[in-house]
């Protein structure tokens, strides 16, 4: 019996996979000797009998080693499980950057209503993030952060989540764990925070569900020697005001030249600077991250960093605009109660901010602007958005319209730190 046959078989039964079927599998299906419908076989097997702890963590080591890989001991690094209008990354890396703390980040595109890290950075003119292993080094030694696509790291990964997201088996917690951690190992950083998402506009949409991960991705960090940390941050209300690429760039870089941005960005980016400094054993990150913003020294990383990559002069303030916009008139007069992640993502969506499917083009203007958020005072006919581009713009105003709930009293705003684990 092959071994992958021997795996298909053991998992079936609720058993266990010993780390060197595992690795044996892993290998000989990056090598193509096992093929698709074998692998999806024992995918399914594992999504409906779950893996233990060792089993997870052997899939997560053979996947990290299955290709190249970096090594940054001494730079710090995080990973968001995805959310609309999530540009914590834009934000929170300069600042730490700027504390002293280097940043080595190798990041993905988005797919759907969640928005990818590289697609809002290509936003920017002349931004590149095709740099080579050298001159990734040399940016990380000289400007203290660089954040280039994943590429070729963890090849195996790459091939089982495609996989994966074709079997209907990407909802599992142990194929989601050892699916993160196997990249961020490749990629090297020595001291990792996560940032788990949960809500509706989240993948993971209960706490229980989202603790859990958390806790799992620490675990196995930790397990391969990366000091790790983790946050639960909430993901039914799109976070900040901006969504869609150039636009949550230009909401980022106004947040760290000390324009008002929503408070719910303001927190969350301060406290994970702040986690990712504590994480490097720096002193008083608080303090570090308020002196990083009010001197300015974290713009002025924003803008090195950028420059750094290509970007032309002054991109920061030369970012793409939509040809057209259109507001989108309240209903009624209140309070906004509620404002659905998921409807708005799709409404940004619709517009071009984001793709359905990989080969999809991205309008890197296109977006929704948030103009109320949960818990402010709103009259009927008011902007509550402005949507830009004029991508199926009348369905993206029917989906903001069904996504804002407008009650008579005003409500209480939920946190956007909903728990932390060391």
């Amino acid at each position: 019996m092959s071994l992958v046959l021997e795996a298909i078989e053991t998992k079936k039964a609720g058993g266990e996979l010993s780390d060197d079927v595992i690795r044996g599998v892993v290998a000989g299906y990056t090598e193509g000797s096992v093929p698709d419908y074998q692998m999806s076989a024992l995918l399914m097997a594992v999504f409906l009998r779950g893996m233990g702890y060792g089993e997870t963590l052997a899939l997560t080591r053979a996947m990290a080693e299955s290709g190249e890989a970096y090594s940054f001991p001494d730079c710090v690094d995080k990973h968001s499980t995805g959310g609309v209008g999530d540009k914590i990354s834009l934000i929170s890396l300069p600042i730490v950057a700027a504390c002293g703390a280097p940043v080595a980040k190798l990041s993905g595109r988005g797919l759907g209503t969640t928005g990818g890290t590289i697609d809002k950075l290509e936003s920017i003119p002349g931004f590149s993030v095709d740099l080579s292993e050298t001159r990734f080094r040399r940016q990380v030694e000289e400007v203290g952060l660089a954040i280039i696509e994943a590429g070729d790291l963890a090849p195996a990964d790459k091939a089982i989540y495609a996989l994966r997201d074709t079997t209907g088996t990407v909802d599992s917690l142990p194929l989601i764990g050892s699916s993160i951690v196997s990249k961020k190992a490749a990629t090297g950083a020595g001291h990792l925070l996560y940032d788990v998402k949960q809500g509706s506009g989240a993948f993971m949409k209960t706490p229980d569900d989202a603790r859990e991960l958390a806790g799992l991705l620490v675990r196995l960090s930790e397990s391969l020697g990366i000091r790790a940390s983790a946050v639960v941050t909430g993901m039914d209300t799109p976070l900040g005001g901006a969504i869609g690429n150039a636009l949550e760039v230009r909401e980022s870089a106004a947040f760290l030249r000390g324009d008002p941005v929503p408070k719910d960005l303001a927190d969350e980016a301060r406290f994970v600077a702040a986690r990712l400094l504590q994480l490097k054993g720096i002193e008083n990150p608080e303090a570090s991250v308020e002196k990083a913003l009010s001197s300015g020294a974290a713009y002025e990383r924003l803008e090195r960093f950028a420059r750094a990559q290509g970007a032309a002069p002054n991109a920061l303030e030369n970012l793409p605009t939509a040809r057209t916009t259109r507001e989108v008139p309240a209903p009624r007069t209140g309070y906004v109660s509620g404002l659905a992640a998921i409807g708005v993502g799709r409404a940004a969506l619709a517009l071009g901010a984001g793709r359905q499917k990989k080969t999809d083009e991205i309008d890197p203007a296109a977006g929704v602007e948030l103009l109320a958020k949960p818990g402010d005072p709103i009259e009927k006919g008011a902007p509550i958005a402005r949507l830009h581009g004029d991508r199926e713009a009348e369905r993206a105003e029917g989906l903001i319209l069904e996504a804002i709930e407008i009650s008579d009293e005003p409500p209480h705003p939920a946190p956007a730190i909903l728990e932390h684990f060391s």
